[in-house]
Order: C-alpha cells, then structure tokens, then sequence
C-alpha cells in the first residue's frame, strides 16, 4: 500500500516522520510530494492507495485520475478543498479530523473576543502611532454585560463557551443539526437563527463552508443583526462576504471584527483595505496551532489513512470518514460496525 502526502508544507515537513512512522507499522510505504498543479497531482498520484491533503484542491479531474485509491485525508476539521462527491462517487472515503485543536481554537477565539472587548490590538496600533487615550475608538462595555451568540455550535463552540462562562455573559446558539440536549447540557440557550442574529453583542462562527453557509454573513444577514455587533470567525474566511463586512464596518451597523481566517488567503492589496478602519483585527490562520497540536494532527491523519485501509473501522475511524452514510455498504462489506 501506497500513501501519499500530496502538498508538503514547510510548516509539516519537519514531523513527516511521525506520518511514516505510523505508515511503516503497518507495513505501507509513505512518500511526501509537493504538486504544485492538478497535472502533477494526476502524474504522481495515479497509483497512491491513500492521499493526505493540506490545501491543495482534490477536483473530480484529479479524482477520476485515482487508480487504486481508497481514501482521501484532509488536515484538518475543514474539507472543502476536497471533492467529497466525486469521491464518493468513486467509491474513495474521505476523511478529516473533528477531534484535534479543540483547545486551541476555543481559546483563540475566547482571545479574539477579550481582543475585541477590550481593545488591546487597537490601543496597540494608537499607541504605536503616538496617540495615547484611552478612551478612543468605539466604546467598551463589561463582558458580563454582553450577549454571545454561537453561529454554529459544534465542539469548538461548546469548548468555548465553557470558557466564557466564566465571565457571567449571557451565551445563546444557533445550530439545526444538534438535538436539543446538546445545549441544555452546555447551559447555553438554543434559539432561531433570526433571534441569533436579533440579540447577540458578540457573534462568533463556527460553520463549516459548504454551498449553503458560503457568505452566510452578507448584507441581508448583517442588516438583522443587532446594532454595533461584533463578529469573531475562526471558521472558515468565505463565510464571510468580505465587501458587506467592511460596508457593515463603515456604516457602524458592526463595531468591529476579529477574523483568524479571511475570504482570500494569504491577505494582498487590494485586501489590505481590511485594515483601513482600524476596526479589524486580523491573525494569519493560527487558531488551530499548538506544538501539541501538530504532533496531534500528524499522527491522526496518518493513522486514519492507515486505518481505512487496512480495514479497520472502529468508532474512531468512522468518525472521521464524513462520507461514511454513502459508502457504509464497503464498510459493511469489510466486516466494520454498521456505518
């Protein structure tokens, strides 16, 4: 068996050992690329049994190019870059991983909203500037006199709540996917996405991006949020429409925003303009990073890859594989546990 690291990042290629380490015990052969184009991807990938993928976009081109392969592993919680139905079409699994950097996001976006309350990046850049007050720029208010509203509540948006609750502000959710013990368990009150959107001071999202949730926040959505709201998102940056965010910013409808993830990565002119009100603060992608969280990361992508084929379909596997529903037959069929 075959499995191929597709886009070797720098970021990654100092703990590749940790992923051939885990491919070699169960007797595959790991090799690392860095394809720089959907050609070089088809040339090199023909024959891999398994493909592990940072960014690069995994098209139905590239799919139908697979020969042998099995399953598609995407680091990370996100996987938009994947094709998830032209694999599945072809019967290939995909795989993320739900179930690493909770903390780490859940904390960076706790910081991203003491940031926004208290101002600490903007009385940086005024200070920087020369400019000492403290009492300039958009008014700050007690953060358990706010409301937090959660667009989106899964694990990274419970984990931060329970951070927040800490400070006694009042925390409201809005997810249609989640029974409604998941909430009651939270302490966090489950409401309509209109009375999300009516109500919240702090609005922090937590969607994955899909054809339905891309620019979920645009004019229409922005105009029934609450006056002066603040935004937070460590999801994905396409959830965002970035011209109704800086229109919502100059209008004052929004206060200000804290993004760790933008609509064009990495940020060049013309997006520069982002940082013209001074209202925005923004961190390159770097929620989910930790040197725990890397290791964490390296391991579980090889080892659900490794995992898949060698047909070991575990609760933890099935976990990860997101197209589990649709190919539960091949599942069955290796004798795993109903998908």
């Amino acid at each position: 068996m075959k499995v191929v690291f597709v886009d070797n990042k720098p970021v990654y290629a100092m703990n590749t050992e940790i992923q051939r380490a885990v491919c070699q015990s169960y007797g595959f052969e790991y090799v690392t690329l860095d394809c720089r184009s959907e050609e070089e991807v088809i040339e090199k990938c023909r024959d891999a049994d398994a493909i592990l993928d940072v960014y690069f976009p995994l098209t139905p081109r590239i799919i139908q190019s697979l020969e042998r392969c099995k399953v598609l592993v995407r680091f990370g919680i996100g996987y938009d870059c994947i094709d998830v139905e032209a694999a599945t079409q072809k019967g290939i699994f995909v795989c993320n991983v739900p179930d690493y950097c909770i903390e780490e996001v859940a904390t960076h976006t706790v910081a991203l909203i003491l940031d926004l309350c208290r101002k600490t990046c903007f009385y940086h850049n005024e200070v920087k500037e020369g400019r000492w007050k403290n009492a300039s720029g958009y008014p700050v208010h007690r953060l358990s006199t706010q409301t937090v509203g959660f667009w989106g509540f899964g694990h990274i948006a419970r984990q931060a709540a329970r951070y927040l609750s800490a400070f006694g502000c009042r925390i409201l959710a809005h997810d249609p996917f989640l029974p409604d013990e998941v909430f009651a368990q939270q302490g966090v009150e489950r409401v309509s996405l209109e009375a999300l959107l009516a109500s919240a001071d702090i609005l922090s999202l937590h969607a994955p991006l899909t054809e339905q949730t891309h620019h979920q926040v645009n004019r229409e959505s922005i105009a029934k949020m609450k006056d002066g709201v603040m935004l937070v998102n460590t999801s994905r940056g396409p959830l965002i429409c970035e011209e109704d965010l800086l229109e919502g910013i100059a209008s004052g409808k929004i206060t200000a925003a804290a993004l760790d993830v933008v609509e064009f990565e990495p940020i060049q002119a013309p997006h520069y303009r982002l940082f013209t009100s001074g209202r925005i603060t923004v961190t390159p992608h770097a929620a989910f990073a930790s040197a725990e969280s890397r290791v964490e990361l390296l391991q579980k992508v090889a080892q659900s890859a490794c995992a898949v084929l060698a047909g070991e379909f575990n609760d933890t596997t099935l976990r990860r594989i997101v197209n589990r529903q649709a190919l539960r037959h091949q599942i069955n069929g290796q004798g795993g546990p109903t998908a």
